[in-house]
C-alpha cells in the first residue's frame, strides 16, 4: 500500500493518483534541470526574472518535440511564460479530480480526544493553508476578503477543536470564503481507499474501456482479440458486478457528487476494478441486449499502448490511432498529451497522409490532460496565421499566453473536435480555443470544466491541501474552470448505439465535414 505521499527528487507525488492533469509539472522539471545545467539553447528570463520563456532559440532537437516553435519555421515569436515554484515548496502541480468531495463517503474521521502534538500539528497546518492562500491565490486581493481577520476569527476555533473532523470542517468553512474552486483539504484516510495499484508493467486487462451512460457502468469498447472479445463481451452491455461485488456503491457516488466530473471519477474507478495481475482470472456479470444476465470469467492481458514515464509520476500507458474513415476523412485520437517525442511525430505523420482528406476528426474523448504546451503545438498544425493564441492563464505576477506557432505545413480543412466529460485540461484548452478561433467545430458533450493547474502540498497533520495557482480564460474571454467547453453540437453517446455498433458523435462530425464539400 503506497504511502499518500511519497519524496520523490523535487516533488511529493500523491502516491494514489492518476496521470490526470500532468499540465505543468513536467515543463517545471525541465525548466529547473535547465536552470541547474545552465543550457545554453535556452534563454530565461525575457524581461521578468519570474518568466520563463520556451521557445526562445531552443535548441531545435527540443522546440520539434514539442511543436512550440517547428524546424524552419518563418515564425519568430517567442514563447510563453510558465512559472515554477522553488524545489523546496515540496509542490506538485497537479489537477486532482475533486476527489476530496468523496471524503464523505469513504473517510471516517475519528472523533477521539487530540493530544497536545495532533493539536500543534493542527494549528500548524491552519497557518499553512492561511499563508498559502494569502501567498498563492491568484488574485492578490483575494475577491476582495479580509484575510488578515479571517484568520484571526478563525484560529481560536482551531485551537479549540477536538477533532480531526471538526479542524477540517473549519478549513473548509474558511476556504469557501473565497467561492472558488481547487481549494480544498483531503483527508489522508482517502489516499488509502482510492486508487492504490500495483506497478503498471505488472497490470492485466481485460480489454475493456466502461463508461457512465444512465447511471449505469457500461461497457464502451472492446479490443479485438482481448480476453474480454473472446468471451463474448460485446459493447452497450450492462456491467453488474465485477469478481463477485456489485457496482452499485460505486455508481451511487454520481448521485453523491452531483458534479460535472462524477461520471468521469466513477469510469475511473470501475477501471481500476477491471485491472489487476496478469496471472489473475477476473469475473463479470453483466446484462446484455436482452435484458439477461450473464455470468463470465476470464483472464487479463496487457493493456493497449505504451509504458511511458513523466517527470516524478507513475508509469502510464499512452496509446495514439489514425484511421481513414469510410469517406476518406481522418480520424485521430489519443488518450492523453504525453510524450510529446512520441505523439507529435505520429499527429504530423497522420496529418501528411490526410492532406488531401475533406477534414479531420480529433477525438479528445476521455482524454483527462497532460502536458500543457502541447495545446500550442498541436494548435500549430491547424492554424497557419501569426499571433493567435489559445488563451491566457493568469497566476499572481505571470501572464501566459498560450501563442499559436503555426509548422511549416498546416491541415487547412475542416477540423472537428470530439469532447466529453472526461476531457480535461490540456483537453479544454486546445479544443476551446480552437473554438474561439473559429477554426474547429466541437461535437459531444459539455467537457469537465477542469482547466486550471493546482497544486497539492502535505500538511503537517497529515492532511493534503488542494489550491488553485492561476486563473484561466480562452481567447473569446470564456471562463473554462467550472464551465468547460459546450460543444457546437450536441451528441451524446447511447447504449442503444453501442449495442448497434455504432458511434453517434464520429457520425455527426463526420457528416458536417461531408456536408463542407
Amino acid at each position: 500500500m503506497l504511502e499518500p505521499f511519497l519524496p520523490i527528487d523535487e516533488f511529493f507525488v500523491p502516491g494514489h493518483l492518476n496521470r490526470l492533469e500532468l499540465a505543468f509539472v513536467g515543463l517545471c522539471r525541465i525548466v529547473l534541470k535547465v536552470r541547474q545545467s545552465r543550457n545554453p539553447f535556452m534563454e530565461i528570463g525575457e524581461a521578468d526574472s519570474q518568466r520563463i520563456d520556451i521557445g526562445m532559440r531552443l535548441h531545435q532537437r527540443e522546440r520539434n518535440v514539442f511543436g512550440i516553435f517547428p524546424a524552419q519555421s518563418r515564425h519568430q515569436n517567442y514563447g510563453n511564460g510558465f512559472t515554477c515554484y522553488p524545489a523546496g515548496e515540496y509542490v506538485l502541480a497537479y489537477r486532482l479530480i475533486a476527489i476530496f468531495v468523496l471524503a464523505a463517503g469513504f473517510c471516517a474521521p475519528s472523533a477521539a480526544q487530540q493530544t497536545p502534538k495532533q493539536k500543534a500539528d493542527n494549528l500548524e497546518s491552519f497557518e499553512t493553508v492561511w499563508r498559502t492562500v494569502r501567498d498563492r491565490h491568484p488574485d492578490p486581493k483575494l475577491n476582495g476578503l479580509d484575510w488578515q481577520a479571517i484568520h484571526d476569527s478563525t484560529r481560536p476555533a482551531i485551537e479549540k477543536a477536538q477533532s480531526m473532523q471538526e479542524v477540517r470542517r473549519l478549513l473548509t468553512e474558511m476556504l469557501d470564503k473565497l467561492e472558488a474552486s481547487h481549494y480544498a483539504i483531503i483527508p489522508r484516510e482517502l489516499y488509502n481507499e482510492i486508487g492504490n495499484s500495483a506497478a503498471a508493467e505488472k497490470q492485466g486487462s481485460p480489454g475493456i474501456v466502461p463508461v457512465i451512460i444512465g447511471g449505469k457502468a457500461v461497457v464502451g469498447s472492446v479490443e479485438a482479440g482481448s480476453p474480454a472479445a473472446q468471451a463474448g463481451i460485446r459493447p452497450g452491455m450492462v456491467l453488474d458486478a465485477v469478481d463477485g461485488a456489485k457496482l452499485t456503491q460505486t455508481l451511487r457516488l454520481l448521485d453523491d457528487l452531483k458534479d460535472p466530473e462524477s461520471p468521469r471519477i466513477v469510469e475511473q474507478s470501475v477501471s481500476n476494478k477491471l485491472s489487476g495481475p496478469l496471472d489473475q482470472a477476473i469475473s463479470l456479470d453483466v446484462i446484455d441486449e436482452q435484458g439477461h444476465s450473464k455470468h463470465v470469467e476470464f483472464g487479463r492481458t496487457a493493456p493497449k499502448g505504451t509504458l511511458v514515464h513523466f517527470g516524478n509520476l507513475p508509469e502510464t500507458r499512452l496509446y495514439f490511432e489514425s484511421r481513414a474513415l469510410a469517406d476518406g476523412a481522418g480520424y485521430i485520437h489519443f488518450n492523453e498529451f504525453l510524450d510529446p517525442a512520441s505523439i507529435m511525430p505520429q499527429i504530423e505523420t497522420a496529418l501528411k497522409d490526410f492532406h488531401n482528406a475533406p477534414g479531420v476528426i480529433l477525438d479528445l474523448r476521455g482524454n483527462p490532460g497532460g502536458i500543457g504546451i502541447m495545446a500550442m503545438g498541436i494548435a500549430g498544425f491547424f492554424i497557419d496565421k501569426d499571433g493567435q493564441k489559445l488563451g491566457e492563464m493568469k497566476m499572481r505576477d505571470v501572464t501566459l499566453k498560450f501563442v499559436i506557432f503555426p509548422r511549416p505545413e498546416t491541415y487547412a480543412g475542416p477540423l472537428a473536435i470530439l469532447v466529453d466529460e472526461g476531457s480535461a485540461s490540456t483537453s479544454e484548452i486546445l479544443a476551446g480555443g480552437l473554438q474561439d478561433l473559429k477554426r474547429a467545430r466541437i461535437f459531444g458533450v459539455r467537457t469537465a470544466g477542469a482547466a486550471l493547474p493546482s497544486d497539492i502540498i502535505r500538511l503537517p497533520n497529515g492532511d493534503g491541501f488542494q489550491y488553485a495557482q492561476a486563473s484561466y480564460t480562452s481567447e473569446s474571454g470564456k471562463v473554462l474552470e467550472g464551465e468547460g467547453v459546450t460543444p457546437d453540437v450536441v451528441v451524446r453517446q447511447t447504449r442503444e448505439a453501442l449495442l448497434a455498433g455504432r458511434d453517434p458523435v464520429v457520425e455527426a462530425a463526420d457528416e458536417w465535414i461531408r456536408s463542407k464539400k
